[in-house]
């Protein structure tokens, strides 16, 4: 069974192919198997399967091969799950929302932000235009960012806390003390 007790992982794959795909990776078998077998197992449209199915492969959980049959000419499809997987596509997805959520408090961090009715501008564009906004005719004033930047660091805080706890993976501090060679004591 492709599908794991962790909270976690159900929530990943009902992002993926929703409630009712969900559904149908929970009664998916161990071995190679047709997507016409899925469909017949789970009662659901050969569709809905295969866009399941296509999800699935394109996330590199699926995989498949092809057989086709010699006196009909008609092609079938045989489909197998790397569960290996799953566990590294999750961790793609945890590293690539932290790395955009820390783009994102640097950015944040980087300058003083002016803003007016209709935009937010740097210190240096705002004082080009005597902190003056042509556009809506209102002045620039200075943008407090501070909570904006503590939830931001909150938001990275939990990110890193959830994938601590539930044990999905090492943090990449933790990974890289783990992937240093050991220092021995010099000899005398």
């Amino acid at each position: 069974m492709l599908m794991s007790d962790n909270p976690l992982v159900k929530e990943y794959f009902r992002r993926m192919v929703g409630e009712e795909g969900l559904k149908i990776m929970e009664n998916l078998p161990e071995r190679e198997i047709t997507d016409e077998e899925i469909a017949g197992l789970t009662d659901t449209k050969l569709t809905f399967v295969r866009k399941v199915l296509y999800r699935l492969y394109e996330n590199r959980i699926a995989e498949y091969r092809t057989e086709r049959d010699d006196i009909s000419g008609w092609i079938t499809y045989w489909w197998s799950f790397n569960r290996d997987n799953v566990k590294k596509m999750m961790d793609k997805e945890v590293d690539d929302e932290l790395t955009g959520l820390r783009t994102k408090l640097e950015y944040e961090r980087s300058g003083e932000f002016y803003q007016c009715h209709c935009r937010c501008v740097l210190f240096e564009e705002a004082a080009e235009k005597d902190f003056w906004c042509e556009e809506c005719e209102s002045h620039f004033e200075y943008l407090d960012k501070g909570a904006l930047i503590k939830e931001l660091e909150e938001q990275i805080e939990d990110r890193e806390g959830e994938t601590k706890v539930e044990g999905l993976r090492t943090t990449k501090r933790e990974q890289s003390k783990e992937s240093k060679p050991k220092a021995y004591p010099k000899r005398k």
